[in-house]
């Protein structure tokens, strides 16, 4: 917010003495922030650790996303959401007959902050459910 104000050339008092009422106010909130920036990566299927480290290079209290990462990762399961994922993403069923479809869905789920091991996991279910 700050950084937004500042482009466009406002007094350097006047910007903290709005943003200070703001959070007063309870207008701005990094809580309030960083729990929604969490949830709407999460509902994008990135893993929790990577939408918290896009919020912090986003300008994010760092404290504040940990905080919100430890109660996400409480009923957060790695698994079963990549499992969904590759569900969404290929709705028609796997074409496992062809590796580069298959190193193209685990290129996929490890762009979206997924483990090797659980990438390796699903997929490998994926190639036993389709036989």
């Amino acid at each position: 917010m700050h950084g937004r104000l500042a482009g466009r050339e406002y007094d350097e008092e006047i910007i903290s003495v709005v943003i200070e009422q703001l959070k007063a106010d309870n207008y701005l909130s990094e809580e309030r922030y960083a729990d929604a920036y969490l949830r709407s990566r999460l509902k994008k299927g990135e893993t929790p650790w990577l939408a918290a480290q896009k919020a912090i290079q986003k300008g994010a209290d760092e404290r504040v996303v940990n905080a919100a990462l430890a109660e996400l990762n409480d009923f957060f399961d790695e698994q079963q959401a990549a499992r969904e994922l590759i569900k969404v993403r290929d709705a028609a069923g796997f074409r496992f007959e062809d590796e580069r479809v298959w190193q193209r869905q685990a290129r996929f789920l490890r762009n979206k902050g997924y483990s090797s091991a659980t990438v390796l996991r699903v997929l490998n279910d994926q190639v036993g459910d389709s036989r």
